[in-house]
């Protein structure tokens, strides 16, 4: 028994009452077969896109020239989009043009795997054309059709075979294989959000080893990434995927990548860290705290190897290692008639005081250890 979300059912329920076929498609039909729980769920119609507006009251024509309405039901976006076949891919990314076909299996036939192949509505039960059902038992990933044809159309589906390997804990087979391996130099074609977004879900699996004949073969050579990491670090740490990441590409596979300013921060502070002596006092971990935040340093402890509790205790203590943290600031130091860059070397000082000893971050202890 397949549990769709009610908003799910009631945009399903609306296209079948009205005529259209429409079932859920893709990854939660497999993720049900697997007793997982779907984290998405898009559905796939013979409707076209302005049957399917015409038939709700608020959509979004989010990629209406390929036949995707976003239908918005109390608050949920959900993806519809009508059945199709596709063109020429000139840029190994997407289709040049679509057509728009009244035919299930012509639509199923398009996608990556088998796998993710297959289609569901409660009144026909699963549609499974090409053997998904029996991929999914024997714990196999096999692309629909011909392999080569699939990733020429769609070089981001090579990294997307080697995420799901590394997911699941699928095996791929064999000519699968072979083929992603032989057009892996495609992945060059693909955007670097896309391919990070990509790596970011496939550090985290059980099974990232299955990445080493790529990078072996040069596939993610583009990135600089060359070297085959040490797996089973990353696997130690693959509940954190940035650290993961940080892990498999270093800094030069990072820049070639596209991570927001965030985990840009991430990664740059990281490399400061690493750059820095191993602590070894309790004013040499709040001089790391001045640099990092708490998160970050403590990913960096755990890259390291060393023990949390020095960290913790001194992160808990509440004593000072920032200037933010100073009883004093620039406003007092104008007042007394200090200037520009003068304040600043002031205040770096009196942090490096208390830093030693906290007791001493007070305003009349400061202003006795201003130089």
């Amino acid at each position: 028994m397949f549990k769709i979300p009610q908003n799910v059912n009631f945009v399903l329920d609306r296209l079948n009452k009205n005529g259209y076929k429409a079932y859920i498609v893709g990854g939660c039909v497999r993720d049900f077969l697997l007793s997982a729980t779907p984290h998405d769920f898009d559905i796939t119609t013979s409707a076209t896109p302005q049957e399917i507006i015409s038939l709700f009251e608020k959509t979004i024509p989010t990629g209406i020239k390929h036949g995707t309405v976003t239908v918005i039901e109390n608050g949920e976006a959900i993806e519809v989009t009508t059945f199709r076949t596709e063109g020429m891919y000139t840029d190994n990314r997407r289709p040049d043009k679509v057509e728009f076909v009244d035919d299930l299996k012509k639509d199923l036939a398009r996608r990556d795997f088998t796998v993710n192949a297959m289609a569901y509505n409660a009144k026909e039960g699963v549609k499974d054309f090409f053997g998904g059902q029996k991929d999914l038992e024997n714990r196999i990933l096999r692309a629909v059709g011909n392999p080569e044809t699939r990733f020429s159309e769609d070089a981001l589906r090579i990294l997307r075979l080697f995420r799901f390997a590394s997911t699941l804990n699928f095996k791929i087979e064999e000519k699968t294989f072979n083929s992603a391996i032989k057009k892996a130099d495609l992945l060059k074609n693909v955007s670097r959000e896309r391919i990070f977004e990509e790596l970011k879900k496939a550090v985290t699996g059980d099974n990232f080893k299955v990445f080493e004949p790529l990078i072996s073969h040069g596939g993610l050579k583009f990135l600089n990434i060359t070297k085959v990491p040490d797996f089973e670090k990353v696997k130690k740490f693959n509940h954190n995927n940035l650290l993961c990441l940080y892990l498999v590409l270093g800094s030069d596979g990072l820049k070639e990548l596209k991570p927001s300013n965030k985990e840009k921060e991430y990664f740059k502070t990281l490399d400061i860290l690493k750059n820095l002596p191993l602590p070894e006092t309790d004013c040499d971990i709040k001089e790391m705290l001045n640099t990092a935040n708490y998160d970050i340093l403590k990913d960096y402890f755990a890259l390291r190897g060393l023990p949390a509790k020095p960290l913790e205790r001194v992160t808990n203590s509440g004593e000072p290692y920032s200037i933010h943290h100073l009883k004093i600031d620039g406003n007092h130091l104008k007042n007394m008639g200090y200037k520009g860059e003068e304040i600043g070397s002031i205040l770096e000082h009196l942090r490096k005081v208390v830093i030693a000893e906290p007791q001493k971050n007070t305003l009349p202890e400061l202003l006795k250890e201003i130089p």
